[in-house]
């Protein structure tokens, strides 16, 4: 008696990564407004892929931004606990190092998109293991100020300064001392008076 074989599934989860690496990539290029041709011909597959798998073109773009805030918190995530100069430190060379390794990734999670509440949620995570950080460090009478202000300073200048140094605009040579200096004057705007050359330290 021969049994009947069941038909292979054409869009599976291999696929379904194979659109969201490639999605990444072109939109880290080209912005949320790619087209989904070049897409699904760099992965040879057709645009009912892109439907069959994600449901719509604003739920693509909400996995590509969401699987990269995930790696980039998860990355975060690793560093592990010490003194409150010593993890706020350890989180911005992590930041930064994820930066170099996954790029476009980078750009898609703080590039420009069309917002959707999935999307504005995952990036609400980006900064929360530095936000918790900043928290034990005031807490601890280490840095003054409130958390969430004081984080986003601190964030905008880790990620200006990595922003710069992926299009090109410090000697490789010349960035990781660069980097370092960025991150003392930081400290040195922030920390308490009896807490402020710790970093020297």
């Amino acid at each position: 008696m021969l049994t009947a074989m069941g038909r292979p599934r054409l869009h599976d989860e291999h696929l379904r990564q194979r659109l969201l690496e490639a999605a990444t990539d072109l939109m880290a290029v080209e912005g949320p407004d790619f087209s989904l041709r070049p897409l699904v011909a760099s992965v040879g597959t057709s645009t009912s892929a892109v439907y069959s798998l994600f449901g719509s073109r604003g739920e693509l773009l909400e996995a590509i931004t969401v699987r990269a805030a995930s790696s980039f918190v998860e990355a975060q995530e690793e560093v592990a606990d010490g003194s409150p100069v010593e993890r706020i430190v350890a989180l911005a060379h992590a930041i930064r190092s994820w930066a170099a390794d996954h790029a476009a990734m980078f750009q898609v999670v703080f590039g420009r998109t069309n917002a959707s509440p999935a999307i504005a949620e995952a990036r609400d995570t980006t900064t929360q293991p530095l936000q918790d950080a900043v928290a034990s460090a005031i807490e601890q009478g280490v840095l003054h100020g409130d958390a969430e202000t004081t984080t986003r300073m601190i964030f905008a200048g880790v990620h200006g300064f990595i922003a710069l140094e992926l299009l090109g605009h410090y000697p490789a040579d010349e960035a990781d001392a660069l980097y370092d200096a960025l991150l003392a004057a930081m400290w040195r705007g922030w920390a308490t008076p009896e807490h402020i050359d710790a970093l020297a330290a």
